[in-house]
């Protein structure tokens, strides 16, 4: 295991999947920061699967996943979500004839003292338990400007909002590590903003591990201090939005020579300004 890794809140290690004879990951070493990490890279490089590892999905063919330096190897997705790591999906994996506030209390599950005796007679210690946590729930859909509609079926809102509620649902379970599957695809610039916000907030007051996979690059390169770029299941290139931006491997494998070509010129206008 790599030394950081015993001090990194979450960290990947000689981490390789095989699905038969398809290597989808080769290898992959990462140790991720407090803050903001990006992972990034063309469609089909493994990102997902980095994800599905981490939060239980698919099993390691060889090497491991590590939190807080505890290895995750043999601990279910649910046991994964008790140790401190929540996710979100491409699609947002929500039950949409339920209400917002009802999806995002499901987030709260493991933070429930009281059983299902309690529960089914609604015994005052349930029913204070169940209170406080509705009034969490609606401070987090506060947050994230989705308190008016708590109480409208989660299938009623767009889908941009629904990952806001997903983004919220995973909040409340006050994770260490945050894993975000294309957040901001399908939201508009106003949703983007309100997003980011609180995203920012709980980083910054909860010295929240954020992973974030990402195809709008703009949004990666302001948010994260350091992006793993990933390709064919290897990582090619890492470090700053400027140092992976001119990585000549990233350009050819990624962004494309167009991407160099436009940098150049806005480089060329802005010196002869």
């Amino acid at each position: 295991m790599n030394s950081a890794s015993t001090t990194a809140p979450l960290s990947l290690d000689d981490l390789h999947v095989s699905f038969g004879g398809n290597r989808v990951l080769e290898g992959v070493n990462i140790d991720f920061v407090p803050g903001f990490n990006g992972l990034i890279g063309p469609n089909g490089a493994g990102k997902t699967t980095i994800f599905n590892v981490l939060s239980g999905y698919v099993k390691a063919t060889r090497g491991g996943a590590f939190l807080d330096g505890k290895d995750l190897s043999d601990l279910k997705p649910t046991d994964r979500v008790s140790n401190g790591i929540s996710r979100t999906f491409q699609s947002p994996k929500l039950i949409l004839d339920a209400t917002v506030l009802e999806n995002v209390l499901l987030g709260m599950h493991r933070k429930f003292r009281h059983g299902h005796v309690t529960e089914l007679f609604r015994l005052p210690n349930q029913r204070r338990e169940e209170d406080q946590a509705r009034e969490v729930c609606i401070d987090m859909l506060e947050e994230f400007g989705l308190a008016e509609d708590a109480h409208k079926e989660t299938g009623d809102l767009s889908l941009g909002s629904q990952k806001i509620v997903e983004v919220c649902r995973a909040l409340v379970a006050e994770p260490k590590v945050l894993l975000l599957d294309e957040p901001a695809a399908g939201l508009g610039a106003n949703d983007v903003t309100i997003l980011l916000k609180g995203l920012r907030k709980f980083v910054q007051e909860k010295n929240l591990c954020l992973v974030i996979i990402e195809h709008d690059l703009e949004l990666v390169t302001a948010l994260c201090p350091i992006i793993y770029v990933l390709h064919f299941g290897r990582i090619i290139s890492e470090g700053s939005a400027e140092a992976i931006t001119t990585d000549p491997a990233v350009i050819e494998a990624y962004l494309g020579k167009g991407y160099a070509q436009d940098n150049e010129k806005d480089q060329g206008d802005s010196s002869a300004i």
